[in-house]
């Protein structure tokens, strides 16, 4: 019962980042990539408040998801339009090429933009902290 209330609410999570990043809420090609950083951001949240998430929290999962996927993955999820106006110049004897494509990204999060992303809604998650003594 609990584990497929995780997974309905992991599905729920990923429907709602979709839509705020602007992708189609049908289209599955991105599911790994974006449940990979729903994990890890649900993860970190649960370690950094000491509880399992609360649901008045979920729109903020659902924002930090979507914040540490459009620093990192957006050239993944939204390839940018290449030019097919591809062209060399060259005067004398220099040349100008058109700079080369940007490196790929992560496969998988990286810790730096988790942590922040964390650091960016601690105040939002201090409310639902708690403590260990």
């Amino acid at each position: 019962m609990q584990i497929q209330r995780l997974k309905a609410e992991r599905e729920l999570i990923i429907d709602e980042v979709k839509r705020r990043l602007g992708l189609d809420v049908n289209d599955t090609t991105h599911n790994d990539l974006i449940g990979t950083y729903v994990d890890e951001v649900g993860w970190r949240t649960r370690n950094y408040i000491n509880n399992k998430i609360p649901d008045d929290l979920s729109y903020t999962w659902v924002a930090m998801v979507a914040s540490a996927l459009s620093t990192e993955q957006i050239n993944v999820l939204r390839p940018p339009v290449e030019s097919e106006e591809v062209f060399e110049m060259k005067i004398g004897d220099t040349s100008i090429k058109p700079a080369s494509a940007a490196k790929a990204a992560p496969s998988s999060p990286t810790v730096t933009v988790i942590d922040a992303v964390l650091r960016d809604y601690q105040g939002e998650l201090n409310a639902f902290r708690r403590l260990r003594w």
